[in-house]
């Protein structure tokens, strides 16, 4: 296993172990949902969030409805997903309960995980229209016009008063605190309204605190996102009547595909390359506004957009949810992330899955959902795949290999436990997954004569809930012998040992992985 023939090794790397690269700071520890405010106090969200804590898999959550009082997705989810902080009365008076909102984010600072805390939709009574619109990507955008400017400021004030009462300013500074959800469909009237929301909320966080980190506007189109910037930088503030507003974080929405796609037209796979692309578009934008010193949240991602109600039965291009693709495509979009860093000075600060357990309250396994657990709370691959990922240390180190964005890729990291590297062969356009590539692997500047190796893979055969759950012959119901060797496909136990010796502080690993697969080494000083 550890001794190829030279000549089929298909890509070498050599890693300088005693040098280091950059942080790891682990961005990608970030999920989302709609449906958060109820699923988190459900069995299957306290299973997520549990295994999310005992993991290290997830820092931040984020939600949307957090000032709404109903919404469309309530039927989805069998009840309500909103906040419902606010209620107007026939006079123009408001009243207030928090109760739900802060119960919900006390399931996450219990755990040690920090709320994204979206500031939308309108509580119902403060616009003077309807206020559901769907946008292109078919989501609702509450894009209605509001007649009580007094009350959204008051909601704030109420709101954060309460946050501070609850949880204090301490806590408070390592939440992020963000306007709205996907604007783009607003435009004229409405945008200027979106400018003048996020004014009033950005002076009222800071003046409670100015330590409070505000950003926004979560778009998913570059142009809507200009619009925001500009006002940002060099717009009237409609707050002091001056330049520009105060900004922490900038938020965008990648996907690889769009769920609007989900019919019988061309097959089209999301690829790393075109979320590489997307980004160095951002960085285009952001590169014209140099005077903003802010964080780049994607607090949106995934392989497809939307799609929450057409699953593989339907739509069987949506296989790729349910596979190992899911969590090689997001090991390979980490790495890829990571270079452009690198390369170009383009920090990612936050990648955030849009996807958690709803398919875990449901029967049925693997419907093809953006999920991370399916029924029965078994771990999805891709949620594997975020665990090892997980175990890479807090100091990458040097890679030298094939560029990356191709089928072979190496991430290398370290830290007080010894050397972790994460071996990838993954080419989305695969259609050959059976032919397995040698990865060789140079270790160079090691300390110690000798290392115990654990070797744990990801891949058809190994640690995948979903090829298991094929194996068993795909059964519908989530009875607990299936939910049981579920589980422990899903742990993820060394499948191999061995011992690696080093000859002048240097150490060579040949790895045999199968296409659509990766290997996890971790290397500890005997």
């Amino acid at each position: 296993m550890r001794n190829e023939n030279k000549t089929d090794v298909a890509a070498t790397f050599k890693v300088a172990v005693a040098s280091v690269a950059m942080e790891n700071r682990q961005f990608w520890r970030a999920i989302g949902y709609d449906g958060l405010f109820k699923l988190v106090h459900e069995p299957a969200g306290q299973f997520l969030l549990d295994r999310g804590a005992a993991k290290q898999t997830i820092k931040y959550l984020r939600a949307h409805f957090t000032f709404s009082n109903s919404d469309p997705a309530d039927a989805k989810f069998g009840g309500s997903v909103c906040g419902r902080v606010m209620t107007i009365k026939e006079d123009g008076t408001a009243t207030y309960d928090f109760t739900h909102v802060n119960r919900t984010f006390r399931e996450y600072v219990k755990r040690g995980m920090k709320p994204i805390v979206e500031f939308d939709f309108f509580p119902d009574g403060l616009c003077w229209s309807g206020q559901e619109q769907a946008n292109d990507e078919g989501f609702a955008t509450y894009t209605g016009l509001i007649k009580h400017w007094d009350l959204w400021s008051e909601l704030l004030h109420r709101f954060m008063e309460n946050l501070e009462e609850t949880f204090g300013k301490d806590e408070l500074r390592t939440w992020y605190f963000e306007i709205w959800n996907e604007p783009d469909a607003m435009n004229g009237e409405q945008s200027r309204q979106l400018y003048r929301m996020y004014d009033i909320f950005a002076h009222t966080l800071k003046a409670f605190d100015p330590a409070y980190k505000v950003g926004g506007p979560a778009t998913y189109k570059l142009h809507a996102l200009k619009g925001f910037l500009d006002h940002v930088t060099s717009g009237t503030n409609h707050v002091t009547g001056k330049p520009g507003s105060p900004i922490d974080f900038v938020s965008h929405h990648l996907y690889g595909v769009s769920g609007s796609w989900l019919t019988q037209g061309p097959r089209i796979l999301p690829l790393a390359s075109t979320f590489s692309a997307n980004m160095l578009w951002l960085q285009r934008l952001m590169d014209e506004y140099k005077s903003l010193n802010v964080e780049i949240h994607i607090n949106e991602w995934g392989e497809c957009s939307h799609g929450d109600t057409k699953f593989v039965a339907q739509f069987p291009q949506l296989y790729y949810r349910n596979t190992e693709y899911s969590a090689l495509l997001m090991v390979k979009l980490v790495d890829c992330l990571k270079t452009i860093e690198a390369a170009y000075g383009f920090r990612t600060e936050l990648l955030l899955f849009w996807g958690a357990c709803f398919n875990a309250s449901m029967p049925g396994f693997f419907i093809g959902s953006r999920d991370l657990t399916t029924a029965g709370n078994v771990p999805k691959p891709i949620l594997t795949g975020w665990e090892m990922l997980t175990r890479l240390g807090g100091s990458f180190l040097p890679v030298e290999g094939p560029m990356v964005g191709g089928r072979h890729g190496l991430l290398a990291a370290k830290d007080e436990r010894g050397i972790q590297l994460l071996a990838y062969n993954f080419n989305e356009t695969d259609d050959d997954e059976g032919r397995e590539d040698v990865i060789e692997i140079a270790l160079d500047g090691l300390s110690a004569r000798a290392y115990t190796v654990r070797e744990t893979r990801l891949d058809r055969h190994h640690h995948n809930t979903y090829r298991e759950w094929e194996r068993l012959g795909s059964p519908v119901n989530a009875d607990e012998r299936t939910v049981a060797v579920l589980m422990e496909t899903a742990e993820l136990q060394p499948d191999n040992r061995f011992c690696l010796e080093a000859t002048g502080g240097c150490a060579r690993l040949s790895v045999r992985i199968p296409r659509h697969g990766m290997v996890l080494f971790e290397l500890s000083a005997e």
